[in-house]
């Protein structure tokens, strides 16, 4: 399938990259890299990304080029890390040109594209555009090697996740020959300011042990956030809060749920050992990885736990 994405690429001419909304590292990392692949090949290209991608995530120049729109036709539009059109930023520009491809590691991905890659086995995207770059025969330049570094970084938690494999760390020993200067992108990741530790102590009073003390429940409400509305600036605050949850002792499963607009409610999912998150998003009718999976929720707060707590203890003898 490798060659094959290579083959379209190399008989389009413009082409338009996308991925999912609220941009994470991967995503971000993915769509860069990419990106500077296809213009060392001498493709005009165009990135369409979610504005509120998260400023400390822009760790290079090619992040200047990001547009929120455009009006333009492509010979072929890419879609990284985003399973389904429903969670793709601007899926409507996907009829922007006559074939599509999909990369992807989610195994929920619903391979909507005229070609698809998924490939759960990778921890991040990333790794699959550096088998990209080698199979075009093409070298990773110095700012694609950050790009990719965060990808690699981000998905994996700073190579702390399960989803870590040998290969992982074998593409970021590569990177590490082409600059060895990273710490720097893993710094900025990790700093936030005074509102990030506000809205923290908010999560912790809210925290819940359900099903035997294995799942940890916490919730933001729009009364809890500085301007009483789910903005930019909070949702970028509350960017993963779900993983404050996953540390505590015991803990197998933890959810996260902010409250977008009046009975409207995302939840983060994250699991720590066996259990699949992936399974109980797609009952709420989202999805995701085995072990950080996401969706859509209705309805008043305690409500919601109730269901979630329920889903999850039936599905998993709790």
């Amino acid at each position: 399938m490798i060659n094959k994405i290579l083959e379209e690429i190399k008989s389009s001419e413009t082409i338009l990259i996308l991925t999912h909304k609220r941009p994470d590292g991967d995503a971000i990392g993915s769509v860069c890299a990419l990106g500077l692949l296809l213009k060392s090949m001498e493709k005009k290209v165009q990135y369409v990304v979610d504005p509120m991608v998260s400023k400390k995530m822009k760790i290079g120049p090619e992040a200047i080029f990001f547009a929120d729109t455009t009006d333009r036709y492509f010979d072929l539009v890419i879609a990284l890390d985003c399973a389904d059109t429903d969670f793709l930023y601007g899926r409507e520009l996907l009829k922007s040109a006559a074939k599509s491809i999909v990369i992807d590691h989610h195994v929920t991905n619903k391979n909507y594209g005229t070609f698809n890659y998924v490939k759960p086995a990778v921890a991040a995207v990333g790794e699959i555009i550096m088998d990209l770059y080698e199979a075009a025969k093409i070298g990773i330049g110095y700012e694609a090697a950050s790009w990719l570094y965060l990808s690699l970084s981000t998905d994996t938690g700073n190579f702390r996740y399960s989803n870590v494999t040998a290969q992982t760390h074998l593409k970021a020993a590569k990177l590490f020959e082409i600059r060895n200067d990273f710490s720097a992108i893993s710094q900025q990741m990790e700093k936030y300011g005074m509102a990030r530790l506000r809205y923290l102590a908010r999560v912790i009073e809210h925290i819940q042990l359900l099903c035997q003390n294995k799942v940890a429940v916490s919730y933001l409400e729009l009364k809890d956030y500085e301007n009483k509305v789910m903005d930019e600036e909070t949702d970028l605050h509350l960017q993963d809060m779900v993983n404050v949850l996953r540390n505590i002792e015991d803990v197998e499963v933890s959810v996260f749920l902010k409250q977008e607009k009046p009975g409207a409610f995302k939840a983060s999912m994250r699991s720590n050992g066996t259990i699949d998150v992936a399974k109980i998003a797609q009952r709420f009718g989202g999805g995701g990885h085995k072990k950080a999976a996401g969706c859509d929720i209705n309805g008043e707060i305690q409500n919601i736990i109730a269901s979630l707590k329920k889903e999850i203890c039936a599905q998993n003898n709790l």
